[in-house]
């Protein structure tokens, strides 16, 4: 992982075209080509671009390629404050608490809550880009890939799932493989990009379940 601590200007192509004047800010360059730009207030990356990306240096520029869409950053910098190298290893996957716990463990005993038909082959299952809620096989055999929120999913959801179903189709036997979000409740912006990217929207009645009821869920 190469961490870059840099004063730059960032230019994004692809979905819309985005221009982020010149400032200092943290990018993260991971193995599995992904790539993270952080500022210096709030949690989330102000640019970022998941993998696998094709990455290029020369003199002051550092262009970010995606492949598969023809998604571009272009990082002009300006001036470097830190540049470092470092090879991680975590092996560990998440454990969920609490609520999140209690629904992954009933979907899991009963996955026609989900989809009729629907098998569980295996829950957490890890990825290089991090860990699937729930890999599944449906009625007509096909692979299923489950993300699961217990409250309103919004647009990140719906690319977590994709760069699930990117990474398990790298295996020829995975091809085809169908990707869902479960939540009570979308986003329209999850909606959208949903129809776009073909991922299928579960609602599920999450406060129903946690009551001892099984409400239908619905796939729109």
């Amino acid at each position: 992982m190469r961490v870059l601590v840099a004063r730059c200007s960032i230019g994004y192509s692809g979905r819309l075209t985005t221009r982020l004047a010149s400032g200092e800010r943290v990018l993260i360059f991971k193995d599995d080509g992904s790539v993270c730009i952080h500022g210096p207030r709030g949690f989330k990356p102000i640019n970022y671009m998941s993998g696998p990306t094709a990455v290029s240096e020369e003199e002051g520029l550092i262009t970010v390629r995606r492949p598969e869409t023809g998604e571009t950053l272009l990082i002009e910098v300006e001036e470097v404050l830190a540049d470092d190298a470092h090879v991680l290893v975590d092996e560990a996957v998440l454990e969920r608490e609490g609520r999140e716990l209690e629904l992954h463990a009933l979907l899991e005993r009963s996955p026609h809550l989900i989809e009729e038909g629907l098998e569980i082959l295996e829950r957490e299952r890890a990825t290089d880009v991090g860990p699937v809620d729930f890999l599944a096989r449906d009625a007509d055999g096909r692979i299923v890939l489950v993300e699961v929120k217990r409250v309103k999913a919004v647009a990140a959801a719906v690319e977590q799932v994709v760069r699930y179903r990117e990474h398990v189709e790298r295996d020829a036997s995975y091809a085809g493989a169908r990707a869902l979000v479960v939540a009570p409740e979308f986003a329209p912006q999850a909606r959208a990009l949903a129809e776009r990217r073909q991922v299928e929207c579960v609602v599920l009645d999450v406060a129903g379940l946690y009551a001892g009821t099984e409400a239908d869920p619905t796939l729109f």
